[in-house]
């Protein structure tokens, strides 16, 4: 009778010609588990090889940003050195007497919306006409009217906005460069952010230069028809803003043709923006202007 009974398992061991390694194995009949001993053999672990000296490649998630997309996220160097750069600028291209200059034109502007009620209507059209037709439209630069001013030139007017020249004949010079236009469309914007279009407006008719010495509109007034600018025509408002880009190549003294032709431009460019019909403009041309020089003169 064999010791072993068939309820018990059996261990055995077995070996092949081809594996010379022991197995354990349990008779199928056996009702003791024996996990340990399942024949199912148990996965091996994963085993990668090792580079010396290289680390493993990166994935797309843990791949390092550009540098240009850094900038892009994170701007704030590319602000910091904007900021240094405009700083850089103001300081080269304003005056030393820069605040003083500007407590002046804002004292200048006290009571404009007042004052302004006293100049005649047909004035401020001719000068919105002939400097700057959208003034109450734009916020201190006007890209239309540098538009116009490129392609119908030189019968478009200019490209710089009232705000602009008043900008340019307060704080800046005339010199052409970058810096200054820019500085010049930096200030535009303050400015129009600080005072009210009429305030603006009175303070350019106050401060633009209109040749012989003589700034201001009440001064040119006097100078070149002896009348306040309360008294002004329609012809003699047209002749005072036309004059006003160059006063002094289109003085009417020295040069009558010049003079007229200035003031035909302006009576054109306010019936262009609707403030002025063909026929009076055409019966003012026609008619001659008489100054205030050496008695009465006529062109």
């Amino acid at each position: 009778m064999s010791l072993l009974a068939a309820t018990h398992p059996l261990l055995v061991t077995a070996t092949t010609p081809r594996d010379s390694r022991h197995r354990i194995v349990t008779l199928r009949n056996s009702p003791i588990p024996f996990s340990f001993l399942s024949p199912t053999p148990k996965p091996k672990p994963l085993r990668f090889p090792v580079r010396c000296g290289a680390p493993p490649p990166l994935v797309d998630s843990q791949k390092p940003w550009p540098l240009s997309l850094f900038l892009f996220l994170n701007p704030f160097p590319v602000l910091l050195s904007a900021s240094f750069l405009c700083a850089h600028a103001f300081l080269r291209v304003l005056p030393a007497d820069f605040p003083d200059r500007w407590r002046h034109l804002l004292e200048l502007s006290k009571g404009a919306e007042t004052k302004v009620t006293q100049l005649p209507y047909h004035l401020i059209q001719a000068i919105m006409a002939s400097e700057d037709r959208r003034f109450f439209y734009h916020f201190g630069f006007d890209p239309y009217g540098i538009g116009r001013a490129v392609v119908y030139y030189p019968n478009g007017g200019g490209g710089s906005t009232i705000t602009q020249q008043l900008v340019k004949n307060v704080f800046l010079t005339n010199e052409r460069k970058i810096s200054r236009k820019f500085v010049e469309g930096i200030l535009s914007l303050i400015l129009e952010r600080r005072l009210s279009k009429w305030e603006i407006l009175y303070s350019y008719l106050n401060k633009m230069y209109w040749g012989h010495g003589m700034f201001g509109i009440e001064s040119a007034s006097l100078f070149y028809f002896g009348k306040y600018p309360s008294l002004l025509n329609v012809g003699e408002s047209a002749l005072l803003a036309g004059i006003l880009p160059s006063p002094e190549t289109l003085n009417p003294f020295t040069n009558p043709t010049r003079g007229k032709s200035s003031q035909a431009r302006a009576l054109r460019r306010m019936v262009a923006a609707g403030f002025l019909d063909l026929e009076t403009a055409l019966q003012i041309v026609s008619q001659p202007l008489r100054f205030n020089t050496d008695g009465t003169g006529e062109m």
